[in-house]
């Protein structure tokens, strides 16, 4: 599986994200593959200071992107590819969404956000109509208040307006996704079954349904649906 994380905008989770959730695919027990594109290399970073069997993450450039996907899709040394895209709109997001099972766009509940996430569906789209065949995407929302507020009321009520697919799990603002940047620990290991964990586990569900909805997680790999 191919995952893509793509936002225009900076500061929406994209590398959290990403991090959280190729983390909790290779607890697992799952081989897991992150390239990391974004130009802060948070991921790469973050990789240095954990040490998860099944997990690897490599920084790559914009240039060697098309080249290192194809080569390690093809050596079938990964049951899934997790890319952290620029936060930036160039020719590396539509090549990686091109190649994605399943686009990953992460938003906070405001209107710049929001409005930001619906370009980024509008490129999907496009790169549906050349690719010619469907690719799913769904808009995450990030960074939630544990309650409900007039700022999500709003984001809530434009995404409806709107008819973006969004994931029914958000993630909220929590401790475990700002101390993983320290520590090295993943949610799923800091607040396992619980909190973030419990958000990362319940993702993870949603992704499966939609990229092999036959599938029945964990006790089956994603990969053996291909």
């Amino acid at each position: 599986m191919i995952l893509v994380f793509a936002s225009s905008k900076g500061g929406v989770g994209k590398s959290t994200t990403c991090a959280a959730l190729g983390a909790g695919l290779a607890l697992e027990g799952q081989r897991v593959l992150i390239l990391d594109l974004d130009q802060n290399r948070t991921v790469h970073r973050w990789s240095r200071k954990t040490a998860i069997p099944g997990l690897t993450v490599e920084a790559v450039t914009m240039g060697e992107f098309a080249s290192a996907l194809k080569a390690k899709a093809g050596a079938g040394h990964y049951d899934h590819i997790l890319i952290d895209l620029a936060g930036a709109r160039e020719v590396t997001l539509f090549k990686a969404i091109a190649r994605a099972d399943l686009v990953v766009i992460p938003a906070q509940a405001s209107e710049p956000d929001i409005r930001e996430a619906l370009v980024i569906a509008g490129d999907v789209r496009d790169v549906e109509d050349t690719a010619g065949r469907k690719i799913p995407y769904r808009l995450l929302l990030t960074k939630m208040y544990p309650l409900r507020t007039r700022v999500t009321d709003f984001a809530y009520a434009e995404l409806a307006r709107l008819g973006l697919p969004m994931f029914k799990t958000v993630l909220v603002e929590r401790t475990a996704y700002r101390e993983m940047f320290l520590n090295g620990q993943a949610p799923s290991q800091i607040e396992r079954d619980k909190g973030a964990g419990a958000e990362i586990d319940a993702l993870l569900d949603e992704i499966e349904a939609i990229v092999t909805p036959d599938t029945v997680r964990p006790s089956t790999p994603l990969q053996a649906a291909r």
